[in-house]
């Protein structure tokens, strides 16, 4: 009787540290949980934010003070990948990002200030994540040098931006580095020499433009540097066109196609902590 007894007693003990443990177990839970989603009296975001979408995957987590992001902050897509990691200094005024595209790799890197790039932004390969091109910021407005490179690094055009819009040297070039086309822009339009070359470096095409349309004579050379036929051009309209070949029509064609698009991945939604 007195074993029956002990034993009792010591299932009783045991169930009521089971409750206290639990107890003390949901109100730790309670309290981190409150404690990592909290909103001060004045509606401000204060310490670890973590937020899920309906499928219970992370949205964005990160840490806050008076509503401002401080250190790193990481946003997902829905299936769980990445979709961009920030890293803000300056009490949130700054980000030095890196964006992914959907399938976790790498779409770009650069800087934010204020919600708006800035300095140097680099975009990469969806497919092998080699560098594709670059673009200078100033407040998020263009400015300065953008580039598009070749797989293997070298440059494959470049072009100046001055307030948002091309204004210029272009360039395009071959893999090993020697200039294909050169020309200039003004205000988003062709103006001044243009030039095309063979991968020798001796001109093919040699002409001028005037307000974005060929204008005076337009040259072609062969190989050896002889001229081979050349048009005169009034305000883009050609004076002989009996010797524009079909070729050198084609060769005007590929060269506006060439003309880099920079690409971008979606950045919506991604830099502005208000609006989580």
């Amino acid at each position: 009787m007195k074993r029956s007894s002990f034993f009792l007693s010591l299932s009783k003990s045991f169930i009521a540290t089971f409750i206290i443990f639990a107890g003390c177990s949901l109100m730790v839970v309670a309290q981190n949980q409150a404690e990592q989603n909290f909103t001060d009296e004045r509606g401000l975001k204060q310490g670890s934010w973590t937020v899920r979408y309906p499928n219970g995957n992370i949205r964005y987590t990160g840490t806050f003070k008076d509503d401002k992001p401080v250190g790193e902050l990481a946003r997902f897509h829905p299936d769980g990948n990445r979709m961009a990691v920030m890293n803000f200094c300056d009490q949130g005024v700054r980000a030095g990002s890196r964006l992914f595209y959907p399938n976790g790799t790498l779409a770009a890197t650069g800087v934010y200030i204020n919600e708006e790039k800035d300095s140097i932004w680099n975009y990469f390969s969806f497919y092998d994540e080699h560098l594709i091109s670059s673009e200078t910021y100033k407040r998020g407005v263009k400015e300065g040098l953008s580039a598009v490179y070749y797989p293997c690094g070298t440059f494959s055009e470049t072009f100046w931006y001055e307030n948002d819009v091309r204004h210029g040297p272009w360039i395009q070039y071959y893999e090993d580095g020697r200039k294909r086309t050169e020309a200039t822009f003004k205000n988003d339009r062709r103006e001044g020499p243009f030039r095309v070359y063979y991968p020798s470096g001796r001109t093919r095409i040699q002409g001028q433009y005037l307000d974005n349309r060929m204008h005076g004579e337009w040259a072609w050379f062969d190989e050896f540097g002889q001229k081979e036929s050349a048009v005169n051009y009034v305000e883009g309209k050609p004076e002989n066109e009996e010797y524009l070949l079909e070729k050198e029509q084609e060769m005007f064609k590929k060269i506006e196609q060439m003309r880099g698009l920079i690409p971008e991945p979606d950045e919506s939604e991604l830099f502005a902590p208000r609006r989580f």
